[in-house]
């Protein structure tokens, strides 16, 4: 499995009780007609058309995310070999895509992706199927998203990217957005929440206004809190690694100590500022926490090593406010 060249290792585990750069960026995955793959980032719909005709899939899933209103810096196109799709993913892992799609949808190759992605923890594949039944294969997978609607010609996987992925982690929640160029699935009630139960999302008209109807993945977990994850994960090991980097050298004492934990703080309250770490009640500031360790606390061996291991977080998700009961009383 590939991993990141990288001296810093974040673990994130979620307890439940009851942009920076790349986190917004798509890669189109297509497969390749000479058998052989490649990986390459485009700044505009115009310098795709150079490598893809306007008649190609990558073509169409490239225009319905640039002609969103928040679409990205970037778009990636990944040529994969024939059966080859979970294996290309894996080899370009480290690039600065966030978000898989395929231009041309074939089952087992969006499992095979799926299933590696979940393996990951990290990043996400999101899936257009035509009905529920194109969504129970990626029930449980947590990192897919499933949208189900049966006009595949309108790229709502592409367009739900364009529109969303790109705006600053924690500032948006995935449910009530209305995406350019799509149409609203005509759906009972009863269809839409079977939809939600198999862990996908649809497009319908509520109040009138064409929109998302849930912000879910698959594995029932909500898009924007798994997403402001990736956002404390990638950040805290960019500022850390940076901070290793253009360092003559970081003591191992409580000099050194402390310029880790500033790190480590400064990304909390960001997230906390973005909207992804929830506000305390109590005390008006963010939910997070942090327990940093002296020298003196920790294991000869790591200190022999020169491995630091004790700085540990945690933070509460600020979660978003997705459905509303209210409650009347009429006197007569």
């Amino acid at each position: 499995m590939v991993d990141a060249i990288t001296d810093v290792n974040i673990h994130i585990d979620i307890y439940k009780p009851a942009p920076k750069v790349g986190l917004g960026r798509p890669l189109i995955l297509v497969k390749s007609d000479t058998a052989t793959s490649s990986y390459k980032e485009y700044t505009s719909l115009e310098s795709i058309e150079a490598d893809y005709a306007r008649t190609t899939s990558v073509y169409m899933k490239a225009s319905a995310i640039f002609k969103q209103d928040n679409a990205p810096d970037k778009v990636a196109v990944g040529a994969f070999a024939d059966g080859e799709a979970a294996v290309f993913v894996e080899k370009q892992f480290n690039q600065s895509w966030h978000f898989a799609l395929l231009a041309d949808y074939v089952a087992a190759d969006a499992l095979a992706i799926s299933n590696f992605i979940e393996e990951k923890t990290f990043k996400f594949l999101v899936v257009n199927v035509a009905d529920v039944a194109g969504a129970q294969q990626f029930k449980g997978n947590a990192r897919t998203i499933v949208i189900v609607h049966n006009n595949s010609e309108e790229n709502i996987d592409s367009a739900l990217l364009g529109e969303v992925a790109s705006k600053p982690v924690g500032s948006v929640t995935w449910k009530f957005k209305t995406l350019k160029s799509v149409t609203a699935s005509e759906i009972t009630a009863d269809e839409l929440k079977e939809i939600h139960e198999a862990g996908a999302i649809a497009y319908v008209n509520k109040s009138g206004i064409a929109q998302t109807s849930e912000g879910i993945t698959a594995g029932m977990e909500y898009i924007d809190a798994l997403h402001g994850d990736d956002w404390i994960k990638t950040n805290l090991e960019t500022r850390i690694q940076t901070l290793l980097s253009k360092t003559d050298k970081l003591s191992f004492d409580a000099s050194g100590i402390s310029l880790l934990q500033s790190e480590v703080k400064t990304v909390l309250a960001e997230a906390f500022s973005n909207g992804i770490i929830s506000l305390n009640d109590e005390t008006g500031e963010g939910d997070y926490s942090m327990e940093v360790k002296q020298r003196a606390d920790l294991k000869p061996e790591d200190i022999a090593a020169r491995n630091y291991r004790g700085i540990s977080f945690r933070y509460k998700r600020a979660g978003a406010i997705h459905t509303v009961d209210v409650y009347g009383t009429i006197e007569v």
